[in-house]
This record gives structure tokens, C-alpha cells and sequence, in this order.
């Protein structure tokens, strides 16, 4: 038995030892978070009908119809359940910080990470998305997936990859065919995504008209009051790195938004040639090779982060 197959069976083992499971994203969630978070939920309720599985957090609007509802779920319920924490391998990101009451904790995630965590980690840094291992997992262990874990588990892989843009490998393809066969409302979720608001243009006319080219790098500096002058909060604000991409060939593109509290997140792209994952870490963020980020405390540093995407390492 491999070291990844020992870890399979932790996590089965400990969904069979729970008899109520609660599910946990990442702060500033996205579709892979959704996806992976409702979709786990969903295919634990119908492979263990007879426990209770809940999901906290909160979700992206553009996502639309397919939020979905999070669980009214107490502390105590927290203390008496297993938890599970996907798409991220950082308790600190943890959106609903009561995961640090919970019994016991299992990860799932995608990440490219260098800590240690206490507990079961299950993690393929080469999945596209979290949402693909989940699927994954669930087919080589029931086999069959119903159409509403299938439509949650797609979502994630679709928007993580970019519609298919950053990562086209034929497994990725041969588990979206997979997630289809199952029942997953692809139409649905395409007619979501490309939804457009006029509030939406009006961001995207400010990022266009407000954003800089340093070297290889493009990138776009917006506050708080940016966005929230056009009715948007935080998480609706975000996300929009890839309006960035490829602007006059440039390689590398990163996004420096305000959050409430004043701490800025920043997202990082390259088109593959570039490895922004180390750039990430080296200010205490993450991710993968052409996708990463990390967070800031002041505004004085962007220049910093710009300068270090400047001396980016080739992938090789």
C-alpha cells in the first residue's frame, strides 16, 4: 500500500469513526472552495445517509445559482465533529476559524505547501484543481457520483483551470468527461460564469484604465474605496487577475486588491514560463507554479512584489 493509499484510508476510516462531518473553505473563497466544499458535503450526505454533514462559509456571487446553502452549524456541533478543510493546507486561512474547535481535522488540498500539519493531509500539487482529487478519491471508492456532487465537483475544476486554459492535461479531461457522464449541469454552469452586470463592466473599465506595466509584469493597484464606490464588496472585487493576462505579451500579471481590514491580497499569474509560486512564498503566500499568492500589510511592498516577478525563475 503506498504512503497516498495508508492516507485514503485515514480519511474513510475517520468519516466512518465521525457521525457528524462538517466541511470548511478558504477565506476569499473561489470555485474550486464552492465546488469542493458543497460537493464534498453533498457526497458524504448521499454515501452516509445516516450522519449529519454540514458546510460553513461563505461564496464568490459570480458563482450565481450554484452557491448553494451553508448550514446553520453551532459550536458544539464543531467540538463533537470531524472536520474537513479543503482547498487549503493553512489552518490560519481557514474561513470559519471555529475548525480549530473541532474533534479531529482532515485536509484535501492542491496546493504546493511546506508545512507539516498534525493530521491526515491528502495533497496533489499537480491536481488543477481541489475539486479534481475530491472526484477522484470518490470515483475510485463508490464508483458512482450523483448529479449534484458531479455539477458542484465540475464547477471547482472549471474555474480553477481556467476553463481548461492552465491546465488541458488529458487526466483533467478524462475526469471533467467523467463528472458529465455523472450529471453534471455543464450548460448551467457556463451560463453562470459569463453573467455580466453593469456593475461588472464599470469594474472592469476601472482595472482597465488603472493598470501598470513594470518590466514583464502587469499589474493593477485597487483600494477598498475602488470598489466599493460601485456597490461591490470584497470577494465580488477579487478574482479578476486574468483581466491582466497576457497584455502585450507580457508573461506575468498580478492583482493588488484591498481587503476590509486593510490587508491587501495579491494574486499572481504567469503563462507558465515564469515560476511566481516562489515569489508567493518568498512573502509568505503559496500556490502553484503559474498561479499563486500571498498577503500584504502595506502598500509600500507592492513594488516590492513587482521587483521579485521581475526576477522570476524560467520553468524549466
Amino acid at each position: 500500500m503506498t504512503e497516498q493509499e495508508k492516507i485514503e484510508e485515514q480519511i474513510f476510516q475517520a468519516v466512518e469513526d465521525n457521525d457528524s462531518i462538517v466541511v470548511f473553505g478558504h477565506k476569499n473563497p473561489d470555485g474550486d472552495c464552492l465546488g469542493s466544499v458543497q460537493g464534498l458535503k453533498e457526497a458524504l450526505r448521499e454515501y452516509y445517509p445516516k450522519k449529519h454533514i454540514y458546510s460553513v462559509g461563505t461564496y464568490p456571487s459570480y458563482i450565481g445559482a450554484f452557491a448553494g446553502k451553508d448550514d446553520e452549524v453551532t459550536d458544539d456541533i464543531i467540538r463533537n465533529s470531524l472536520a474537513f478543510m479543503v482547498d487549503l493546507s493553512d489552518l490560519e486561512r481557514v474561513e470559519d476559524q471555529r475548525i480549530h474547535m473541532a474533534k479531529s481535522i482532515v485536509c484535501i488540498d492542491h496546493h504546493m505547501q511546506n508545512n507539516i500539519l498534525p493530521f491526515p493531509v491528502y495533497r496533489n500539487d499537480k491536481a488543477p484543481s481541489a475539486t479534481f482529487i475530491i472526484a477522484t478519491l470518490l470515483y475510485k471508492r463508490f464508483k458512482e457520483i450523483s448529479p449534484l456532487t458531479a455539477t458542484y465537483l465540475y464547477l471547482g475544476l472549471v474555474t480553477d483551470s481556467g476553463r481548461f486554459q492552465f491546465d488541458s492535461e488529458p487526466a483533467t479531461f478524462a475526469i471533467a468527461a467523467k463528472l458529465v457522464k455523472s450529471g453534471a449541469k455543464y450548460k448551467e454552469i457556463y451560463r453562470e460564469l459569463y453573467k455580466q452586470s453593469s456593475i461588472d463592466l464599470k469594474y472592469r473599465s476601472f482595472i482597465y484604465q488603472n493598470f501598470q506595466f513594470d518590466g514583464l509584469v502587469t499589474y493593477c493597484v485597487v483600494h477598498k474605496e475602488d470598489y466599493k464606490a460601485l456597490g461591490l464588496d470584497q470577494n465580488d472585487a477579487s478574482g479578476k487577475v486574468n483581466l491582466l493576462s497576457m497584455l502585450d505579451g507580457h508573461p506575468i500579471w498580478a492583482f493588488f486588491i484591498e481587503q476590509d481590514n486593510g490587508v491587501i491580497r495579491v494574486e499572481l499569474r504567469s503563462d507558465g514560463t515564469k515560476n511566481v509560486q516562489k515569489v508567493a512564498t518568498a512573502f509568505g503566500g503559496g500556490g502553484h507554479i503559474p498561479a499563486a499568492g500571498c498577503r500584504l500589510t502595506d502598500f509600500a511592498d507592492v513594488s516590492k512584489v513587482v521587483a521579485a516577478l521581475n526576477l522570476a525563475e524560467e520553468v524549466k
